[in-house]
């Protein structure tokens, strides 16, 4: 630096002045262009680690994709003693107008529901649903009713609930829907869905 100096022939103040703005120069350009970019390394690192943690979890459930399939397969061959789709709603009708008359609730309706859309292939459950409207009964014997067809054999659950006091506002008059979930028949050979893009399939 200072040999440099000497070839411009400048007086030690004019050196001093060169000096300074140099080291002023030196801040500013690091100020500007180094500084911003310091934790660039470590958040790099830091992508790189989670990146890598990722990507073990990813390859573990690849390792088991056997295992997984090994139980769908067990899944979808449970098949024996399932009810068949029509049957489903009568049983479960039946249920639901046996414990009514044992719990003395008074029933208006009792009738299925036309259900939705059909379930993914991977799900081994469907819904069946119960419309059920009632006539003035006591609230005791509307929760005797409830409590019992969750305990059953068959679980029921009260997917929806209205409920109004009678002319009298001594009983409760409504509807509500029951569900419950019955294990989905097997599917028959030939007839699984196909799937997107394959053989066959209509556009």
């Amino acid at each position: 630096m200072s040999q440099f100096l000497d070839k411009l022939n400048l007086r030690p103040q004019e050196k001093r002045l060169v000096v300074l703005g140099s080291a002023v120069l030196f801040v500013v350009l690091n100020f500007w262009l180094v500084w911003p970019h310091a934790s660039d390394l470590r958040n790099a690192r830091a992508k790189l680690s989670a990146g890598r943690a990722q990507l073990r979890t990813f390859q573990t459930e690849l390792d088991r994709a056997e295992d997984y399939a090994l139980r769908l397969r067990e899944l979808e061959g449970q098949g024996a003693g399932i009810l068949p789709e029509e049957e489903q709603s009568t049983k479960l009708i039946a249920q639901i107008q046996s414990q009514a008359s044992r719990s003395g609730v008074s029933c208006n309706s009792i009738r299925p529901q036309t259900r939705g859309a059909r379930a993914e292939p991977t799900e081994f459950f469907e819904e069946q649903s119960i419309s059920v409207t009632l006539n003035p009964t006591g609230p005791d014997e509307i929760l005797d009713f409830l409590l019992a067809l969750a305990s059953g054999n068959l679980v029921v659950r009260v997917k929806e609930l209205d409920l109004k006091p009678d002319p009298s506002q001594t009983k409760l008059t409504g509807s509500m829907r029951l569900v419950a979930s019955f294990q989905k028949n097997a599917p028959k050979p030939g007839s699984a869905a196909q799937l997107p893009g394959s053989p066959g399939r209509k556009s």
